[in-house]
């Protein structure tokens, strides 16, 4: 066979382009492929922590609603938490499985699109169950919406192509100079795209390199790091906000029955361990239903801010306030070494109900309180002991201020 003759063989220059370019592409594509996989899996796993903590929000919220059976109040409170939260399809189904009441977003996008990126992303919905005195009377699921994975990888893939374009520009220019200033300045792209897969480092930036393509490129590169940051702290905060909202009562921003639950078995166990004793007291409103019938819901909500307001005042920083749910109210008392201590307590808090609370309808009113007292470990051994004797303390309160003064209890 015939050599190739010299005018037809590729110069050296050729063979570099190609090579240069060949390696270039993979990188970027392997960098943009990084950040676009990290990306979708935080988001996934923060947006997965966010179902579950909508699902609970919706069971809390829709609790009184299912045990009523008001198809449209339990709409109506999966609809004031869906609308404010990255969720596709919420529904309420009884322990049968026989729907309840059902809530879908309305579609932002092709639905075909949405229907099947939802399908492969969130197969199974994060759900939560409704339950009454330990009874499960409900169940929540919550499915997810892909719209945001969707159009963070719709930018992520508009970014590499753009990205993917400069890069071939700069080569076919810059064939003599590509190992030290296209392919360091990629290699550091995917460090820092290995980074913020490996370590979640969102904080990481491409420093400039000096050639405007690269350059630009690192510019959407940064800004792109920077739309996942922002998103990252976005659904951070988010999840915080629903996981107060989990644990905490929307009127009085006291902690609800599910956080004293858990305060107050982990009091318990702490108890246990360190041999140190700790006190629950329950407290009840004394003439709460009398207030709401006589001055409305609004008094009686009044009535319970300034209760919870007081329980704060009256508590150390260290003791936990909770509203259980209705007009009854408890705290749970750090260790203490003596029984004066939780006697202090109680006697700041009834001289804080003392102080006149100012009503809807301008009138000044002041809240009594019924208390009862257990401490551990010789009231219970254990949180329902412990609950029980508490609350056959304030029942035998209540009877005893109600026999000294029958109207003030």
């Amino acid at each position: 066979m015939a050599p190739t003759p010299p005018s037809k063989l590729p110069t050296l220059r050729d063979l570099l382009a190609r090579a240069h370019l060949r390696l270039i592409l993979f990188t970027v594509i392997l960098a943009a492929a990084s950040l676009m996989l990290s990306g979708v899996m935080v988001i996934r796993s923060y947006a997965q922590r966010n179902l579950e903590l909508t699902a609970r929000n919706v069971a809390y919220t829709v609790e009184p609603a299912v045990v009523f059976q008001d198809r449209q109040a339990i709409r109506e409170g999966m609809t004031s938490v869906g609308v404010s939260t990255g969720v596709h399809q919420i529904e309420v189904v009884d322990p049968a499985g026989h729907s309840l009441a059902h809530w879908d977003r309305t579609h932002e996008g092709p639905a075909w699109l949405l229907d099947a990126a939802n399908s492969v992303i969130w197969p199974e919905p994060a759900r939560a169950d409704v339950r009454q005195g330990g009874t499960l009377i409900a169940r929540v699921e919550v499915y997810g919406n892909s719209g945001g994975i969707l159009r963070y990888m719709l930018a992520a893939l508009l970014i590499a192509l753009t990205c993917v374009g400069l890069t071939v520009v700069a080569t076919r220019i810059l064939a003599r100079r590509l190992q030290n200033e296209v392919i360091a300045p990629l290699d550091h792209v995917a460090q820092v795209a290995h980074a913020v897969r490996q370590e979640r480092a969102f904080e990481k930036r491409v420093p400039a390199s000096g050639i405007a393509e690269i350059d630009r490129f690192g510019q959407d590169f940064n800004a792109l790091l920077a739309e996942l940051q922002g998103w990252h702290a976005g659904l951070t905060s988010e999840n915080a906000e629903l996981q107060r909202r989990a644990t905490h009562d929307g009127l009085t921003g006291l902690g609800n029955r599910v956080l004293f639950e858990q305060v107050l078995a982990d009091a318990v166990a702490h108890s246990q361990r360190s041999g140190t004793p700790f006190a629950l007291i329950y407290l009840d409103v004394d003439r709460f239903k009398q207030v709401n019938d006589e001055y409305g819901h609004s008094s009686g909500d009044a009535a319970l801010i300034a209760v919870g307001e007081r329980l704060r005042g009256a508590i150390r920083h260290i003791d936990a306030a909770f509203r259980l749910g209705g007009d009854e109210f408890a705290v749970v008392l750090a260790p203490f070494f003596n029984r004066a201590h939780v006697d202090g307590v109680v006697h700041r808090i009834r001289k804080a109900m003392e102080l006149p609370y100012r009503m809807p309808n301008g009138q000044l009113a002041t809240a009594s309180l019924s208390v009862g007292v257990a401490v551990f470990p010789e009231d219970g051994g254990n949180a329902e002991e412990m609950l029980s004797h508490a609350d056959s303390a304030m029942y035998r309160d209540k009877r005893s201020r109600q026999e000294q003064d029958p109207q003030g209890a």
